[in-house]
């Protein structure tokens, strides 16, 4: 059974529940995101600056430095 975290806008979760962090996309848009589905954006990010050679355009993101969503 999948599990997910309502929290969360990824698809990867691991647990249903846990922090949550802002992970910045660029031009104003954010994905809301646990570890686990932080992770895994990450390494997508990764992959595809490889496959087209920029990786600049797609930049990964420190868990550690990045924004508690909801604790402002």
């Amino acid at each position: 059974m999948k599990v997910q975290n309502p929290n969360c806008d990824g698809g990867h979760c691991r647990v249903t529940t846990g922090q949550v962090r802002v992970y910045p996309l660029g031009a104003g848009g954010n994905l809301i995101l646990c570890e686990s589905c932080w992770k895994h954006e990450n390494r997508y990010r990764l992959g595809r600056g490889q496959e087209t050679r920029e990786p600049s355009n797609w930049p990964q993101v420190d868990w550690s430095c990045a924004e508690v969503y909801g604790e402002n």
